[in-house]
């Protein structure tokens, strides 16, 4: 094992070795990789793929299927495909006839149809001139099965030909059908086995992802009793016999399962299994699995289960996330073989805490002391010291597995006695939920909890006034308040509830009267301690996010400064407010492109997803408004330039470097998952280096929300995961791939596959192949290399190593840390220069010029496609009314 500071000199050589290369040598490509070539708000023009055409449902002969399938084996995106895929398309291909002198396609169009050429001959047109010939096993179009790309050619006919064309939505949604159904029985598949029970949601959700489909003929021996195994077995058709020394014992068929054992102990088969009739099962490896779930299976289900106890312990689930994976970290875990003694009689009940893994605990006379997922001891240790003792030994009834810890121990664990820890945890816990709050340290909080103190106020005691000066900020700790504005009532509140948190930063007067209802306590900050729990650095960041929940902007508030940008569905502007000078952007969506384009869901999800979102590294949307012209999104401005541009301002990037910003997108994408929210367009052109050097994450316009699998073909290609790519289903872990192009990207200069094209079809093709290659200046011992690797795994579940923390705790990020990236105390690498914008806001305060008018004004010189000016039939007519 190598030495730290060996480990160190080998980064520090590198570091400089690649500096000087990539100096050299790999200048970064200063084009853009343009926007995602497949958005879900861009619908396909009307096309029709050979109008002309005689289209027949066909029955296919065995020539015509040779044909189809030696056509297919030609093509990307139908090798990555399962048997079970390509036969469903097969089925569903139509039968095109043509005369002569017809056309297919023309260039420039849209198509939809992907065609393979049964007989006859055509020829390819390319700006009128004629380039080449297709005939009989020929094929072409395969890019229109995978989004609506401008056909690159003409096709016409020679003489008569006939075909057999797929379009892209049968394509699509017979991929989708056979994947979506698979998936569905994959997942029922692993929350029926027992074994499974224990894991954790996410932990389930990467199993799904690496089970394997195996068909068996009749007769043919799935395992053989005594030979070494290590894969587990669901049926899902058929019929198997289970055999021992040649005798039949049993037989199973779907539903049933075989082969755990061999997950847990790495034995022998104790069985023979052969399939009665065909069948089909799922199947997964002790390596997949323990892969899947970053660890070994043993220790997952053994820490799962503490998990499980310690919720079920009214006691210990009062504790902290933090001090609950202190404890699961601390509890050692014994085996006990049937009758052995676990707990002397005479041994004082505090003074240690048992949670039973496996098996079970009894008293020596018969009685059940704890069962699996039970906890003994969990309300002794954690109140003082009674000297009350175990009347009788506890014994392990069978073999057993018990984790434990020493009241010392726990203590540690959680910091010091229970009882004053159990009365912080609350107040802490009711801290972080407060909105201004969130992302502040743990002893930030602390420290704040200290300061609080406890007031308690009768029925119809007046709190606060309106327009009293206040300087403190209030908690519900129990009981229910009245809000009043202009002695209306506004609303109640109840415990948890706080107010008043404008208060503790500006010292603005009471905006409403709150009134006790009731008897109620409340924890109370002042400002002035609160100023002193804070430094000045957070302070600040407080101060920005308070002002970006000021939801009483209305239009006529802002002045437009300048346009900041143009795109196919809208553009934003810088705005300043009239009367406070604060800077927004703005975004307008014109209605008649919303008809045109039909993406009045989509903008009614990137609503909903913006207005989830509160977090110091991703765009903050303030609020959105709508009049007769337009929808309208106020967004939080942020000062800076893309990562895109830093990294060309950067040129080279270290091991170091590349860790902050890696671990601000993690720490982003962890928040959007938590929510069920895929990003699905990660790249560099869309993370904003603001004027502190930190990242925030823009334009959510093809961001979804996702409870299990989508199927939609979207993004940009360099950054898109294979799964996305080949319309198998995908989840979460999409987006951790785009993470490993972009680590690559930082240190190698450019992205893995693909980096000098631009033809998407190209594109897929190297992604699919995944032949990751390093620059010259790459040596062996990159730091970074595991962690790229990992992220880059075509087996999306293998991407996080089973989960977030797992992969915050992968080697590489070693000494990270992690809470001071989310208050900013991490110096960042590059802090952008940021233009002075004072002239241009006074000269805008001082025109006064509508905002309508500069809008329309930026409008009028768009051209609008001519087409659909109607609603889907899905989207109600008020679909805005939230705006």
């Amino acid at each position: 094992m190598k030495g730290k500071n060996e480990t160190h000199s080998h980064v520090a050589s590198y570091e400089e070795e690649k500096k000087s290369l990539i100096r050299r040598d790999a200048q970064r490509n200063p084009v853009k990789k343009k926007a995602p070539v497949i958005d879900a708000r861009l619908t396909s023009r009307v096309s029709i793929d050979a109008p002309n055409a005689l289209v027949v449902d066909k029955p296919k002969t065995a020539r015509d299927l040779e044909i189809i399938t030696n056509a297919l084996n030609r093509h990307f995106i139908f090798t990555s495909l399962t048997d079970e895929n390509r036969a469903v398309l097969i089925d569903h291909m139509k039968h095109f006839t043509l005369g002569p002198n017809e056309i297919v396609f023309e260039q420039d169009q849209p198509g939809i149809n992907f065609f393979i050429i049964a007989s006859g001959k055509l020829d390819v047109y390319v700006n009128s001139k004629k380039v080449n010939s297709l005939g009989t096993n020929d094929s072409f179009g395969e890019l229109a099965l995978l989004h609506d790309s401008p056909r690159s050619a003409t096709i016409k006919t020679a003489e008569r030909v006939t075909m057999w064309g797929l379009d892209r939505r049968t394509f699509r949604n017979a991929v989708e059908s056979v994947n979506a159904q698979n998936y569905q029985e994959n997942k029922q598949f692993v929350e029926s086995v027992p074994l499974f029970h224990i894991l954790t949601t996410s932990q389930k959700d990467s199993l799904v992802s690496s089970l394997s489909t195996l068909r068996f003929r009749a007769g043919e021996r799935i395992v053989n009793e005594g030979d070494p195994g290590d894969l587990f077995f669901l049926i899902k058709e058929g019929l198997v016999s289970c055999l021992q020394e040649g005798r039949e014992i049993r037989q199973m068929t779907r539903g049933d399962y075989f082969g755990e054992q061999a997950l847990l102990y790495n034995c022998v088969r104790t069985a023979s299994i052969v399939a009665a009739e065909d069948t089909k099962c799922v199947a997964i490896g002790r390596e997949k699995l323990t892969k899947a779930l970053g660890n070994h299976l043993q220790q997952i289900i053994y820490q799962n289960t503490k998990r499980i106890a310690i919720d079920k312990s009214q006691i210990l689930s009062n504790l902290t996330g933090e001090q609950q994976i202190k404890l699961l970290n601390s509890l050692r875990v014994r085996s006990f073989r049937d009758n052995e003694l676990v707990i002397p009689r005479s041994l004082n009940k505090g003074a240690q805490l048992w949670i039973v893994l496996n098996g079970q605990l009894k008293y020596k006379s018969g009685r059940i002391a704890a069962e699996v997922f039970q906890s003994l001891g969990d309300i002794e240790i954690t109140q003082p010291d009674s000297g009350a003792i175990y009347n009788e030994d506890v014994i392990s009834e069978g073999n057993s597995d018990v984790a434990e810890i020493t009241r010392q121990e726990f203590e540690e664990c959680i910091g010091g006695r229970y009882n004053e820890i159990a009365t912080d945890n609350e107040a802490i816990s009711v801290l972080k939920r407060v909105q201004v709050l969130r992302g502040l340290s743990s002893e930030r909080f602390i420290a704040l909890h200290r300061a609080l103190r406890v007031v308690d106020y009768e029925d119809g005691a007046v709190i606060v006034g309106q327009n009293d000066p206040g300087d403190s900020f209030f908690i519900i700790k129990s009981g229910k308040v009245d809000v009043l504005k202009d002695g209306i009532g506004v609303r109640t509140i109840t415990k948890h509830d706080y107010f008043g948190e404008r208060s503790v930063l500006f010292g603005d007067c009471r905006t409403a009267t709150v009134i006790a209802k009731g008897s109620v306590s409340c924890w109370i900050l002042h400002q002035q301690d609160f100023l002193q729990a804070i430094d000045e650095n957070i302070r600040i960041q407080l101060i920005k996010r308070i002002e970006l929940q000021d939801d009483n902007i209305t239009l006529n508030d802002l002045a437009i400064v300048k346009v900041l940008g143009k795109g196919m569905f809208g553009n934003v502007f810088l705005v300043v407010h009239k009367q406070q000078n604060r800077l927004y952007a703005l975004k307008t969506v014109d209605r008649r492109k919303i008809d045109r384009y039909e993406i009045q869901e989509n903008l009614i999800l990137e609503r909903a997803i913006l207005n989830q979102l509160d977090h110091s590294l991703i765009v903050k949307l303030v609020r959105s408004f709508k009049d007769a012209k337009r929808i309208y999104f106020l967004m939080e401005f942020v000062r800076g330039m893309d990562l895109f541009d830093v990294l060309r301002q950067m040129n080279e990037v270290s091991d170091q470097e590349s860790k902050f910003f890696i671990g601000c997108l993690i720490i982003i994408l962890e928040h959007l998952h938590e929510r069920d929210i895929i990003y699905r367009d990660l790249k560099p052109e869309n993370v904003m280096i603001d004027d502190e050097g930190y990242p925030k994450l823009i334009d959510f316009g093809i961001s979804k929300i996702v409870h299990g699998r989508t199927y939609t073909l979207v993004g940009t290609p360099h950054y898109m995961a294979p799964e996305i790519i080949i319309g198998k289903g995908y989840g979460h872990s999409a987006d951790f791939w785009s993470v490993g192009i972009i680590l690559y990207e930082f240190l190698c200069g450019g992205v893995p596959f693909g980096e000098d094209l631009d033809d998407p079809y190209a594109i897929y093709e190297k992604v699919l192949e995944r032949k990751l290659a390093y620059p010259s200046f790459v040596s062996r011992n990159m730091p970074a290399k595991p962690i790229i690797e990992q992220l880059l795994s075509k087996q999306p579940a293998m991407r996080t190593g089973g989960s977030i923390d797992n992969l915050k705790n992968h080697p590489w990020f070693q000494g990270f840390n992690w809470e001071h990236l989310l208050t900013r105390e991490i110096r960042p690498p590059y802090v952008p220069r940021v233009n002075d914008l004072s002239r241009d806001i006074q000269s805008a305060l001082k025109q006064n010029r509508s905002i309508d008018d500069i809008i329309t004004r930026e409008e009028n010189a768009e051209e609008i496609p001519p087409g659909k000016s109607r609603r889907p039939r899905h989207c109600p007519e008020n679909w805005d009314q939230d705006f």
